[in-house]
């Protein structure tokens, strides 16, 4: 990974691993890994399910809840959400990943909002402090998210 920000002490963003990245995460101390990518993106060096398999194969657990152009699903993000604050609330650390780490930053911004029943406005100004800066369409995505749910 080239790109890996610790949010919380349990949980991290990153850009894409490498298979050897995610071996690498069991002992660094994470226990489950989100991979937010679709298939035949860019620079993917594994499907998203062969990625569930990598990460399964070495003691981990693993989500997948692809982002891309369409607003954010309901129950897609509540189950990323909860994922997170389930692992998280253990011994153990989280991974979200994406391409480059925006998409990761968006989920995790909204996963902390929900946590600490953040409003939208709430999140866009506590976020980047957390190193969440979210811009452009994935702001958009976040506010509408979030904004709906009050």
């Amino acid at each position: 990974m080239n790109f890996k920000h610790h949010v919380t002490s349990s949980i991290t963003i990153a850009d894409q691993p490498t298979a050897e990245d995610l071996l690498d995460c069991k002992y660094e101390g994470y226990v489950g890994v989100v991979n937010l990518r679709n298939d035949g993106e860019p620079e993917q060096p594994l499907s998203t399910s062969a990625e569930g398999d990598r990460v399964r194969a070495v003691g981990l657990e693993y989500q997948h809840y692809g982002v891309g152009g369409k607003p954010l699903s309901d129950p897609g993000v509540a189950e990323v959400c909860d994922f997170i604050d389930r692992l998280a609330a253990g011994e153990g650390k989280v991974l979200v990943h994406c391409r480059k780490g925006p998409r990761a930053a968006a989920l995790v911004l909204i996963q902390q909002a929900r946590a600490n029943h953040w409003t939208a406005a709430e999140a866009l100004e506590k976020g980047p402090a957390m190193g969440l800066q979210v811009d452009g369409p994935l702001r958009a995505m976040v506010v509408d998210y979030l904004e709906k749910r009050r």
